[in-house]
């Protein structure tokens, strides 16, 4: 998929792997979403999420809704990843 890289100012391809690779380099990955998305109870609703690592092996996924930063975040392991991240489907992905 098409990957902007805001800090070399440059697009890459790069896969769903390669993005997690980077994760744990470092980087932080924003997807911004193709519609708005609620979590199952309707008390979470966002149009943007921005993962990162703290250590390679535990993942933060923060989210944002219209350009305001949300409070809420959510704590995965590396596992967790193939149930909730899904850059492929995003209607743009970053790369900070």
């Amino acid at each position: 998929m098409q990957v902007k890289d805001i800090v070399k100012n440059e697009t890459a391809e790069l896969s769903r792997d390669d993005l997690i690779r980077k994760m744990k380099e470092g980087r932080q990955v924003d997807l911004i979403l193709k519609e708005k998305k609620s979590d199952d109870f309707g008390y979470l609703t966002w149009d943007m999420e921005q993962w990162s690592t703290v250590d390679g092996k535990r993942f933060i996924r923060t989210y944002q809704l219209e350009g305001r930063v949300l409070s809420e975040y959510t704590s995965h392991n590396i596992h967790d990843l193939n149930a909730y991240f899904f850059p492929d489907e995003a209607k743009e992905v970053q790369l900070s």
